[in-house]
């Protein structure tokens, strides 16, 4: 018997697991890898477009040493508003019996209604402790898609609202002068870092 003779295994090429490759188009992602960026870009490019430089606005920021999100900021003479873009195309979007959180297509995302109320108490601290710390902060959800019902809807004491609604509140006169404005949004764009 021949020592120095290696034994060759043979491999069977039909045991071999074969791989198929799926293509596929935008269209048939699911709903939950719609991304909150898209939505946040799709909705920033409408606000520049409505608004130009008349609105003064922050995108994708963060408080230092935290780690959620703001992201739009708008400020105007009526404050600071916080606006949570949400898009869920073809979703039916309600909230929950008692208010506390969203129902989309049946389902509930109590996520949500958390993630909104952390990023509107770090945002009103922030302003807090800026150069008009009694400036209003508002906060509302802006669907760029998604079925919202003809009456006005909250969830956990946030609007929620179109991107037609949100446009005409951001056109709301407000008792802040241009100098006081540009005040405030100065002082949180130096202190709330990009994402």
């Amino acid at each position: 018997m021949d020592m120095s003779r290696r034994t060759v295994r043979s491999v069977d090429p039909l045991s071999r697991p074969r791989l198929t490759v799926v293509r596929g188009d935008a269209a048939e992602v699911p709903e939950q890898s719609t991304d909150r960026a898209d939505a946040t870009d799709v909705l920033a490019s409408i606000l520049i477009d409505a608004f130009g430089d008349r609105v003064l606005f922050l995108f994708h920021r963060r408080i230092p040493g935290q780690t959620g999100d703001l992201p739009v900021i708008a400020v105007t003479s009526t404050g600071v508003h916080l606006i949570e873009p949400r898009c869920y195309p073809g979703k039916k979007v309600r909230a929950c019996r008692d208010g506390s959180t969203f129902e989309i297509d049946g389902v509930r995302h109590t996520r949500l209604a958390e993630q909104m109320a952390e990023h509107a108490e770090a945002l009103q601290a922030a302003v807090s402790t800026g150069p008009l710390p009694d400036a209003p902060v508002y906060t509302n959800y802006c669907f760029v898609e998604g079925e919202l019902p003809m009456r006005p809807l909250e969830v956990d004491g946030v609007r929620v609202l179109s991107v037609r609604s949100t446009l005409r509140r951001l056109r709301s006169g407000g008792p802040l002068d241009e100098r006081e404005v540009e005040a405030l949004h100065r002082d949180l764009a130096r202190r709330l870092v990009r994402s």
